[in-house]
């Protein structure tokens, strides 16, 4: 599920590599596969605090070295870029369970934009990407207080690109409201057939509280004065207690 979530992001940053071909890739380069979900799980398992971070340069250091005998430049950039996006990930919810214990059935991403060379520009802030079965979304956001809306799009295959395009006209229209803007959106992919519309905008609204409950998830708390982190998260950033989001009038 971490490297199939990644896969569906870089698409989304429009990565020049198709679907099939970072899955041949992967597939032909295992351990190196393998390496890419060490990395992450040792810096984002609330158990493995200790020596985390050393743990990790010593498997990072051991891709390094795997990735000099990849002969062939795409396979080299692609991996390069899968490796990228969990070094820059800050926050997700994969350790995290529902109210029954199992967990839950959907991973949010939150990532440090500014240092992702693959996306396009201009780069946010921070952006939270969702995976699911069920949906996409993505959250872009150029401040760490910043305000836009959430948009139900239609644009599956490039719903990124569309809510870039949204968070840049943010830019211009709430610098009198608030420093910067924001934008997220998100798409369905199991959807009923719009013949049936009932059931059709039921599970657009299910997806919608589904996204906007894996952003505060890994969302930081006020409780009084006191900070309080989300349960089972590790945090590769100041505290952030900041997340604005309002509903369009389309999504509305």
């Amino acid at each position: 599920m971490i490297i199939r979530a990644y896969s569906k992001f870089l698409r989304q940053a429009r990565i020049p590599f198709s679907q099939e071909y970072m899955e041949q890739t992967l597939s032909a380069n295992g351990s190196l596969s393998r390496g890419l979900v060490e990395i992450f799980e040792t810096t984002f398992d609330p158990e493995r605090k200790d020596k985390a971070e050393r743990k990790a340069k010593t498997i990072r250091r051991r891709i390094e070295a795997e990735l000099d005998k990849v002969s062939n430049l795409d396979e080299d950039r692609i991996i390069r870029s899968f490796l990228k996006l969990v070094e820059t990930t800050l926050r997700t919810n994969f350790y995290q369970c529902d109210s029954n214990g199992e967990p839950i059935s959907y991973l949010s991403l939150k990532l440090n934009s500014q240092e992702i060379e693959d996306l396009p520009k201009p780069r946010p802030l921070r952006e939270i990407f969702v995976y699911s079965p069920r949906f996409e979304a993505v959250h872009l956001r150029f401040g760490l207080v910043a305000r836009g809306g959430l948009r139900w799009s239609d644009r599956r295959e490039d719903f990124r690109t569309e809510v870039l395009g949204l968070a840049k006209a943010q830019q211009v229209k709430n610098g009198v409201i608030v420093p910067v803007g924001s934008k997220g959106g998100f798409v369905l992919k199991n959807a009923p057939p719009m013949s049936d519309r009932d059931a059709y905008m039921a599970e657009g609204v299910e997806c919608y509280k589904l996204f906007v409950g894996a952003m505060l998830e890994i969302t930081d708390n006020l409780k009084g004065d006191k900070i309080v982190a989300p349960r089972n998260v590790v945090r590769r950033e100041d505290p952030a207690t900041s997340l604005v989001g309002a509903a369009d009038n389309g999504t509305a």
